[in-house]
């Protein structure tokens, strides 16, 4: 235990930075840091909202590349069939990856659903319908604009392409094949449930595991009865504290499986990932062909700008990057509106996983954004560096 990490942690639970957090650092592979602070414990699953990106999406995007059932200069057009507009057949899988697909970062559709409809299939049409009807803010490819809308539709592609819901593709694909136990999505059907509620919930409150989400795959691990979920906001949409479903509205009313969003996790199943990850990326490992993950996440280099992704990940920006100042140019990483992140410098082989609630219970709280960068830095100096 590093007492200068660890007493700034629990500075930033009593400050109310987050209420809760897990930690893990690792080097070569094999864990220096790991730790759980305020209301986190053991297995505690937090909703790592927009990491579902890499995790989930890009990585199953991966897969089907390296199995030649999806290239990234297919378009939308192509496997979509309400994607029916002139710019469908110019943005490419590609471009939704990296988001150059020229959409708008999001839109609030779940405002316009009816609540009878919330997690239902008719529900995902009208939604996904709205993302098709969607103006672009500019000609595909010209601009970088980080889009969840994007991956909205690249969550659908990836289902067309492997003929299977997103849920069922991570646990059979990914998370079944790396042990990633605590790793998973929450399915929700039906409208949301309005109770009125304005509390809190404990650390030691339990939520029954999902029984079973489409075509009779669980949507969480078999073999758990229960699940331990940090909570998130105090939602004014669902009107109670958001707990051991996904938070973001959208994929809310998707019925919490998304290309964008969905996936609830611990440090310790995502240091299992990153390390396969770079094991592929080295060409030690068969999990993924090294020439895809290349193809992917390529060699670190200077960008002229902090605005710019490799598919489906982000690169430290080079002034006021949430990694901080440590991490070389060869990294690759990703945050979560929730106050999760994830950044692997592969040059230096080491990575630092963080997940908080944040959010819980105000979504105002933004004091992530000055400890992320400067915890970041403490990390690499107490443990990296020497």
């Amino acid at each position: 235990m590093n007492g200068k990490i660890d007493l700034a942690f629990k500075e930033a639970v009593s400050e109310g930075i987050f209420p809760s957090a897990d930690l893990l650092v690792a080097k070569g592979g094999e864990v220096l840091f790991s730790a759980r602070y305020g209301d986190a414990r053991e297995h505690t699953c937090f909703d790592i909202s927009s990491l579902t990106k890499p995790v989930s999406t890009a990585t199953l995007a991966m897969m089907l590349v390296a199995e030649e059932l999806l290239t990234l200069d297919d378009t939308v057009y192509q496997w979509l069939a309400g994607a029916r507009r002139p710019a469908h057949k110019q943005i490419t899988v590609r471009m939704l990856l990296d988001h150059t697909s020229g959409l708008p970062a999001w839109q609030p559709y779940y405002r316009e659903l009816p609540l009878s409809l919330v997690g239902t299939e008719a529900g995902k049409r009208l939604v996904l319908d709205s993302c098709y009807a969607e103006e672009l803010l500019s000609p595909p490819g010209e601009k970088t604009r980080y889009s969840d809308l994007g991956y909205i539709l690249l969550g659908e592609i990836i289902e067309e392409a492997a003929g299977a819901p997103l849920d069922e593709l991570f646990s059979q694909r990914i998370a079944r094949p790396l042990n990633l136990r605590d790793t998973f999505f929450v399915r929700n059907v039906g409208a949301p449930v309005i109770t009125g509620r304005r509390t809190t919930t404990s650390p030691d409150q339990h939520i029954p595991t999902p029984k079973h989400g489409m075509k009779g795959e669980r949507t969480a691990r078999a073999g758990d009865k229960n699940r331990r979920f940090a909570s998130t906001e105090d939602c004014p949409w669902r009107e109670r504290v958001v707990h051991g479903e996904v938070h973001d509205p959208n994929a809310y009313a998707l019925g919490g499986v998304a290309g964008h969003a969905g996936l609830f996790s611990t440090a310790a199943d995502l240091h299992a990932f990153a390390r396969e990850i770079a094991a592929c990326r080295r060409g030690e490992s068969d999990f993924i062909p090294c020439d895809t993950v290349r193809l992917f996440l390529p060699e670190g280099v200077k960008l002229p700008t902090g605005d710019e992704y490799v598919l489906g990940w982000d690169r430290p920006s080079r002034k006021n990057s949430a990694s901080g100042h440590r991490f070389s140019p060869d990294t690759v990483g990703h945050l979560g509106f929730t106050g999760c992140s994830i950044w692997m410098d592969f040059a230096q082989d080491f990575w630092i996983i963080l997940l908080t609630n944040r959010i819980h219970p105000s979504a105002m709280n933004e004091r992530i954004a000055t400890f992320r960068p400067r915890i970041h830095d403490l990390i690499y100096d107490e443990l990296i560096e020497h």
